[in-house]
């Protein structure tokens, strides 16, 4: 596989004026079950000319049926943009494994972006026809496990579903959503999120009719960032018939507003709230391992020759550890405050770093102070900001704190939960305490996928964080392009930022985020790709001349598409 190591070229980057942009919004339905077929349609923009499916090792074929322009009138909310409609036909293999695949339409004008379809065991059905707003109209639901795939084809809509259950029977339900809402600050009205209630029949001398509700979920937490599909697991104390209602939480609905419905007997984990993340530098779910220190040593290109991380388990009393170490505990009791004590002999930079195994922030948000031989707080991971739009004081905890400590002596470490009155078995905690070692941390790469015309060039921002002060060079590389395209490094403009209304102490809680640019540039004579082919660009540092391992791939279909 021939690799592209990126040339400083100045290259004059231009907007296609060929074909649109083909963008896939939606799938529906997008659930299958292994050795059945089944005839989702997918919905978007510029999608008239898709004549194939691209998906990579997935259990499943599909191939395109037909395809048709929205008819006038089903279109929702203020787009005017003209919405195409692709039938297809999915084929599920009789050994498909369970599981989110995700694959991609291609057209005359190049590939689209990701959609997903999911492959469930249960038996899956579809939402029947018509309006399903009241009880009345319930759909019912006769066995379980199950799978339903459904639809909020309208603003306000509601589904309802009845069922009976048996006294003491748990059960779990989850809506995914087909078109998934991220949490995000501020606002949560882009995409699908669902939300799901329980309700028994009560009557009332007003309405005999009357449902009382009994249980409800919207998510399990509301994360910035994560999906908030729903989840809700209920154990029913009297044998009876029961309702299901599923609606968008903000009353939302529409053609892409989809949803697979599932119901399964006794109390199941819900599945993550989003794909993981294959570095994750200030998650409190990441992994403090014993080899944490090669481990970014990696990442720094820097030799892999560092001590393991010893642990120690924390007790009631303060207990003394040695640096590196990782102090484990969990807060049992409300209240509980949890001390252990190090020693150093001269100057060192240091960083805290906070693992929740089992619950995390939101629900179990840990404070770890550092206190000198005086008792005086000499760092915490409490990090104070103020918002961008009020100018209001605002205090977060950090999953990371790096501290200069200049002074020789004893400190202690100090570890509590954010309130005085909540503790649980799974308030449970891992703070490693190590010398700072320089590395590349996050790097994100948004970009899903490449369209060129021959002559055009199109760039890709690639952002990184350095971290722990680290000055080496990185090195971005693109690998397997198609003929004819050339992977060059630039730069583009970046509007100056009003800094910070209250900067406080950031080089400690947050990297020093810096972005590159790959211009991928067609040729004037680049020849046509029939099907996308995968590049992949690979992160890597570059200390004292010598390049270092791969610390970040990322797979992007590209095509060169011919003109009209």
């Amino acid at each position: 596989m021939r690799s592209a190591w990126l040339a400083v070229v100045a290259v004059f980057v231009t907007q296609s004026v060929f074909g649109a942009e083909p963008k896939a919004v939606s799938v529906h339905p997008f659930t299958g079950r292994p050795g059945l077929s089944f005839a989702p349609t997918v919905r978007g923009n510029s999608l008239r000319k898709t004549w194939a499916i691209f998906a990579e090792n997935v259990p499943f074929t599909a191939v395109v049926e037909a395809t048709d322009a929205e008819p006038p009138g089903e279109s929702y909310g203020r787009n005017k943009t003209p919405f195409d409609l692709v039938r297809l036909r999915v084929q599920v293999t009789p050994e498909a494994k369970p599981g989110r695949y995700s694959f991609r339409l291609v057209t005359d004008d190049g590939v689209s972006n990701a959609l997903a379809i999911y492959v469930v065991e249960p038996p899956v059905v579809a939402e029947p026809p018509g309006a399903h707003e009241t009880p009345d109209a319930a759909v019912p639901v006769n066995d379980f496990p199950v799978v339903v795939n459904g639809r909020i084809a309208g603003r306000g809509e509601t589904d309802y579903f009845v069922f009976d259950a048996k006294a003491g029977q748990t059960l779990t339900f989850e809506a995914i959503s087909g078109l998934p809402s991220i949490a995000a600050p501020g606002s949560n009205a882009n995409g699908f999120d669902p939300s799901l209630s329980v309700y028994e029949a009560s009557g009332s001398w007003f309405d005999p009719k009357r449902l009382k509700r009994i249980a409800w979920n919207d998510e399990p937490l509301w994360v910035i960032g994560q999906i908030t599909d729903a989840y809700l697991v209920h154990k029913f104390e009297r044998a009876g018939r029961y309702y299901l209602r599923l609606a968008a939480f903000s009353g939302q609905g529409g053609p892409d507003y989809g949803y697979q419905l599932r119901i399964r007997n006794g109390e199941i984990p819900a599945g993550p709230a989003s794909p993981g993340k294959p570095w994750d530098e200030r998650g409190f779910s990441r992994r403090l391992s014993a080899s944490r220190l090669n481990e970014l040593a990696e990442r720094g290109g820097a030799k892999q020759d560092r001590q393991s991380v010893e642990t120690y388990r924390a007790a009631a009393d303060p207990i003394t550890f040695r640096l590196p170490g990782t102090i484990e505990g969990a807060i049992l009791q409300p209240g509980e405050t949890h001390r252990a004590r190090f020693h150093i002999d001269g100057s060192q930079d240091i960083a805290i770093e906070v693992e929740t195994p089992a619950a995390a922030p939101p629900v179990f948000n840990p404070i770890v102070r550092l206190l000198d031989a005086a008792g005086g707080e000499v760092a915490t991971n409490v990090s104070t900001g103020r918002g961008a739009c009020t100018g209001a004081m605002f205090k977060s905890i950090a999953a990371k704190t790096i501290v200069p400590l200049r002074d020789p002596g004893d400190y202690t470490l100090e570890v509590r939960d954010t309130t005085a009155d909540l503790a649980d078995p799974g308030f449970r905690y891992r703070v490693q305490i190590r010398p700072q070692v320089p590395h590349i941390g996050q790097v994100r790469v948004d970009d899903d996928h490449i369209n060129l015309v021959p002559g055009e060039a199109k760039t890709v921002r690639v952002n990184f964080d350095r971290e722990e002060d680290y000055r080496g060079a990185i090195a971005v590389t693109v690998e397997g392009l198609p003929p004819g395209v050339e992977a060059l490094a630039g730069a583009d403009f970046d509007p100056d930022k009003d800094p910070p209304l209250s900067p406080g102490k950031r080089e400690r809680y947050t990297g020093r985020t810096e972005r590159t640019v790959v211009v991928f540039n067609a040729a004037s004579a680049a020849p046509v790709t029939a099907l996308p082919q995968v590049a992949t660009i690979l992160v890597r540092p570059v200390v004292d001349g010598k390049p270092g391992a791969v610390v970040t791939t990322k797979q992007i279909p590209i095509m060169v598409v011919g003109k009209p």
